[in-house]
């Protein structure tokens, strides 16, 4: 009898899986988690000066957001001395988007499967204004932070006490109204919420957060998309890719079938439109969590359906957009109703990878995000034994 394909394998696994919005958990509650701590998107950085400006702004938010320093300078001085670990969150089933970081009082979207029990997280979006994600420094942005955990979270873990939210629906919605869940989070977003209201109203300041946050969904989206991945881990021989993202300064991903090893890769540099009126501004090359989307098989992969998402980024996506995807997607996931899971064998074989849609965010720290673009992925970006 012929032994099964291990991608197969791992696909059925990836497959099998029943993604509904659970509720919401602190990050130190995660194991391993109940310390001084800080995750980050992207493989591990090297060593602390090689972090970039953006990143560490956001490391420093999050210290003072956590109590741990002061002020700012106290806060960059005892990181800077090793007083707090900083960490990959993929290592830890937590999926950060772009220039962001989260500490143990976070409180994270949990996705879970119905089938098994298994999770995945992402922090919640902080809206559009002063967001960890774009790596600035903002005398506000902690008191926000906490204002996130304090009392956005608990009134979305009210909606979902009774029941959780099942993700496939909306998620073939948002899809059908050309979100590509990525890039465009405008329908995800409005669905998700409407669901949310549908189960209880909220106060003023939540309703007017909550209708100035067209990105709401990604974060959602980005711990439902790592769920399914996370699900092929383990399985001998398997190339499917489990996780992928980058810090800034490398990009890295993991295969199903070598849990727990970051295969790295130089950053790709961003093809997309800049701010004008920001001459200064020099974005850096790929950057968070948010490949994961991409990987899956969304975002870059289902631009056939996202229109506005194409005619945004005509100019900067490699002209096979629309069919290298069939170049090295596994096969139809059904929940997406639409081909699914990278497979890095393939990849390297064609030398065509997934497109990756991302922010541009400044290195300086100074502009947060200054632009948008894509990354057309080679042979080169997911090479293993790096």
């Amino acid at each position: 009898m012929s032994q099964p394909n291990p991608n197969e394998t791992a696909f059925r696994r990836m497959n099998a899986v029943d993604p509904v919005w659970a509720g919401m958990c602190r990050l130190g509650s995660l194991p391993g988690l109940e310390r001084r701590v800080i995750l980050h998107a992207g493989p591990a950085h090297t060593a602390f000066d090689a972090i970039p400006v953006a990143v560490r702004n956001s490391l420093v938010n999050v210290v003072l957001r956590e109590g741990w320093a002061p002020d700012e300078a106290s806060a960059l001085d005892l990181l800077a001395k090793g007083g707090i670990a900083i960490e990959p969150a993929q290592d830890h089933a937590v999926f950060i988007p772009l220039a962001g970081a989260a500490g143990p009082s976070a409180q994270l979207i949990a996705v879970g499967d119905r089938t098994t029990g298994r999770a995945a997280y992402s922090p919640l979006n902080e809206g559009m204004a002063l967001c960890t994600r774009l790596g600035i420094l903002h005398p506000d942005l902690p008191r926000h932070l906490r204002w996130l955990d304090e009392e956005l979270a608990p009134w979305i873990a009210d909606r979902l006490a009774a029941s959780p939210l099942p993700l496939f629906p909306l998620l073939r919605e948002a899809i059908a109204r050309e979100d590509d869940c990525h890039s465009r989070t405008l329908a995800g977003s409005e669905l998700l919420v409407a669901a949310l209201l549908q189960r209880g109203a909220a106060d003023e300041a939540v309703t007017a957060f909550l209708a100035a946050a067209p990105a709401f969904a990604l974060n959602v989206w980005m711990a439902m998309c790592g769920l399914i991945a996370g699900a092929a881990e383990g399985v001998p021989d398997a190339t499917l890719v489990t996780h992928a993202g980058g810090n800034g300064v490398q990009f890295g991903f993991r295969l199903a079938g070598d849990p727990g090893r970051w295969h790295l890769a130089p950053a790709p540099a961003i093809r997309g439109d800049t701010d004008p009126r920001l001459t200064d501004a020099a974005p850096l090359p790929a950057l968070g969590d948010s490949a994961i989307v991409d990987v899956m098989g969304l975002g870059g992969q289902i631009l056939a359906s996202a229109a506005p998402v194409r005619a945004a980024l005509a100019a900067h996506l490699p002209p096979d957009a629309l069919t290298r995807p069939a170049q090295f997607l596994h096969g139809p996931l059904d929940g997406f109703g639409s081909p699914a899971a990278t497979d890095a064998a393939r990849v390297q074989a064609t030398g065509q990878g997934p497109v990756i849609l991302l922010g541009m965010i400044d290195g300086s720290g100074r502009h947060g995000r200054v632009g948008g673009g894509c990354v057309a992925t080679s042979a080169a970006d997911f090479t293993t034994g790096r």
